[in-house]
């Protein structure tokens, strides 16, 4: 007797230290950072029960979980991160601060028969105490909760989707996922707030799966329907405001999808887009009526400018076409008089050290910007292309290419593709290397057709960089089963323009017959190897 009551005091007094409260087993709270925290609960449970809860009337809530040591938000863009699995309809977690502060209350959505990752959005400096998930009053004890883990990670607007299960944060509900497809519908509240600015929406691809299909529809029956080419190899897609002419409630994907995200993007910032996307994008959702600044999605550091005509065009590029590439022309700033009706091309491509020779020769020479050329100007600075220096402008990290709406869609599409690996030519440095080998591989014979070529379209062939760049893109703007007929084509037009030019086309032939296609092989291996786009496929989104 005096054994049990001397036991029972000792298990009154640890009740009282305790507060009442015990160690949970089940499981460690892990923050983002990596750092794992004991947790305790109040009341205590069995460890073969306390991870496991059935709502009812009598005890509707689990035992308030908290930390052995209180966890602080230390940055932005971070989340409270629930796991598990439930069946409870009309559950709420309820996250603490202090022991009797109460810091967010959510509904916690039921899992479906998956494992759930739940995010809720924290604001730097939040801090978490403890948790709590509550049932309804009027529960029966049929709906169950089982809890897989806790702690804080990084905040998705959106959903992932792993082997193991889902991650939400309850602004698109997950209406069905398999290995092939996913359907998707965004929150109204959600679609409140991206119908505020700029929406971004990204997704998550399998870089090894064979393309896709995207399609958004509105609430009021609107689709819009985008096919993703199976030799594109991306792991990341982006549609924004503008890519579609309305604001998308459902969405499916049929491919292999990983993640989906929703974000703001900063008013002034250029709009990630892959440059199918640009083609057909809704110009009454352009910010200015010009002209709308684009950054490629696959390579951020290209900027595309999509221009509503060519004067507006003009007015950007017209000059800087002929003070970097125009034969007879090169290095010299021309007035707006001396080229008055004179289009250098109708898209352009240009480097920053380029850019910057140019800017720093008109301050030099006193030389009167056009409001395009000075509106260019601040664009490039404002995005990093080119930097300010004690002599003028020096090159940053970067490059800009251009097409415009007066082209047709046909030519549109052709010269986008075109100066797309302009720009993959300016950001990967082994596949300009390659291009440099391959160049310099060539026979004699070879260099003279390409040279006469690029001269026939006015190209300062003295440019040695210059011509390897234009050599690479005339060849990858077209898929390779047409490298044959541009390359009969070229030969007909120089056999009708000179007798020299005849006899070259003639050499070539007799000596390399194939001399397009090789180039056009080693080229696309080399571009496809540095991460780039395959030969005549830079245009990855195509809308249906």
């Amino acid at each position: 007797m005096r054994k049990a009551a001397h036991a029972g005091l000792l298990a009154a007094v640890a009740l009282l230290v305790l507060g009442c409260s015990g160690k949970f087993e089940s499981f460690r709270f892990q923050t983002a950072e990596g750092v794992p925290i004991d947790i305790r609960e109040s009341p205590p449970r069995a460890r073969e029960q306390e991870s496991h809860f059935q709502p009812t009337a009598a005890r509707p809530a689990t035992p308030v979980y908290s930390l052995a040591t209180p966890v602080v938000t230390p940055s932005e863009n971070q989340s409270f991160q629930l796991t598990y699995t439930s069946s409870i309809r009309n559950g709420t977690l309820r996250i603490f601060s202090g022991k009797d502060t109460l810091l967010k209350s959510v509904p916690l959505p039921p899992s479906s028969g998956t494992l759930l990752r739940y995010l809720i959005p924290l604001a730097k400096g939040d801090r978490i105490w403890g948790y709590q998930v509550e049932g309804s009053s009027a529960a029966t004890g049929q709906e169950a909760l089982d809890l897989v883990g806790a702690g804080t990670a990084p905040f998705v607007h959106g959903f992932a989707i792993k082997s193991d299960g889902l991650t939400v944060d309850g602004s698109v509900a997950v209406l069905a996922a398999s290995p092939g497809a996913v359907s998707a519908r965004i929150s109204e509240a959600t679609r409140e707030q991206m119908n505020q600015g700029m929406w971004v929406i990204s997704l998550g691809l399998d870089p090894d799966s064979a393309g896709g299909r995207v399609s958004y529809s509105s609430a009021e029956g609107g689709t819009a329907v985008f096919d993703i080419s199976p030799t594109a190899g991306l792991s990341r897609l982006v549609f924004a405001r503008g890519s579609v002419e309305f604001l998308p409630r459902d969405i499916a994907f049929e491919g292999s999808l990983q993640k989906l995200s929703i974000s703001q993007l900063r008013a002034d910032a250029p709009i990630p887009a892959d440059p199918g996307a640009i083609l057909s994008w809704d110009r009454a959702s352009w910010r200015r009526p010009d002209f709308e600044v684009f950054s490629w999605d696959r390579f951020p550091s290209v900027l595309i400018i999509d221009a509503a005509s060519y004067a507006v065009q003009d007015d950007l590029f017209n000059r800087l076409a002929f003070f970097v590439e125009k034969a007879g022309h090169a290095g010299t700033i021309e007035s707006t008089a001396a080229l008055s009706g004179i289009r250098g091309y109708n898209a352009h491509d240009y480097k920053a050290d380029d850019l910057g020779r140019f800017f720093t020769s008109a301050a030099h020479q006193r030389i009167h910007l056009t409001p395009g050329e000075a509106g260019l100007a601040e664009l490039l600075l404002q995005n990093g292309i080119l930097r300010k220096t004690n002599d003028g402008y020096g090159a940053g990290d970067g490059s800009v290419i251009s097409i415009a709406r007066s082209s047709t869609p046909v030519l549109r599409n052709l010269l986008l593709t075109h100066e797309c690996f302009h720009g993959a030519f300016f950001t990967l440095p082994g596949f300009r290397d390659a291009v440099q080998t391959e160049w310099a591989s060539l026979s004699a014979v070879e260099k003279q057709v390409w040279l006469s070529f690029l001269a026939s379209r006015g190209y300062n062939t003295a440019d040695s960089y210059l011509v390897v760049n234009e050599f690479q893109s005339y060849l990858l703007q077209q898929e390779r089963k047409a490298v044959t007929g541009f390359q009969a084509l070229t030969l007909s037009r120089m056999r009708a323009g000179s007798s020299r030019g005849a006899a070259l086309a003639e050499r070539l032939l007799a000596e390399h017959p194939d001399s397009f296609l090789k180039s056009f092989d080693v080229l696309d291996q080399a571009l496809q190897s540095e991460g780039g786009p395959p030969g005549g496929d830079a245009i990855t989104i195509r809308r249906e």
